[in-house]
C-alpha cells in the first residue's frame, strides 16, 4: 500500500463482534430492528444533549479544526476525562473514533449496538459542524 492511501492514524475496530465476511445476518424482524433502532437512536439523543455533553461539545468546536482530534483522543475518548466533566456514559453507548471511506471529516460517534449484536445506531460528530 502506498502511503497516500494510508490511514492518517491507526483505527482498531474496539467495540463489537466480529463478524465473518460471508455470515449471514443474525435473525431480526424489519420491525424489531425498526423498534431497536430507534430506541437506540432516542437513548443516544438524550445523552449527547445533556447539559455536560453539550459543554464538552461546544469546547470541542470552540477549537481550530486542527486542534480536535487531539481534543477528541484525550479527552472525549477517555473515560477518566469524562467523568472529570460529570459525564457517564451510559450502560449500552459507546464513545469511539469515526471515519467514512469517502473522506468526511468526522471526529467521533456515539454508537448503541442492537441486541443481534451485529446491528448499530449512531450519531456521528464532523469536525466542521458549528453549535448554534
Amino acid at each position: 500500500m502506498d502511503k497516500e492511501n494510508v490511514a492518517p492514524f491507526e483505527m482498531e475496530r474496539i467495540d463489537y463482534p466480529v463478524i465473518e465476511e460471508d455470515a449471514p445476518m443474525p435473525p431480526l424482524s424489519q420491525e424489531m430492528v425498526r423498534q431497536e433502532a430507534k430506541q437506540g437512536l432516542l437513548e443516544i439523543r438524550d445523552f449527547v444533549t445533556g447539559d455536560e455533553f453539550v459543554a464538552m461539545l461546544q469546547e470541542l468546536y470552540a477549537l481550530p479544526v486542527q486542534e480536535r482530534d487531539e481534543f477528541v483522543r484525550g479527552t472525549i475518548l477517555d473515560e477518566d476525562e469524562l467523568e472529570d466533566r460529570g459525564i457517564h456514559v451510559p450502560e449500552g453507548l459507546k464513545i469511539q473514533r469515526s471515519r467514512f471511506g469517502d473522506g468526511r471529516p468526522t471526529l467521533f460517534c456515539v454508537a448503541k449496538l442492537l441486541s443481534d449484536g451485529v446491528r448499530k445506531v449512531t450519531y456521528t460528530f464532523d469536525s466542521e459542524t458549528a453549535l448554534a
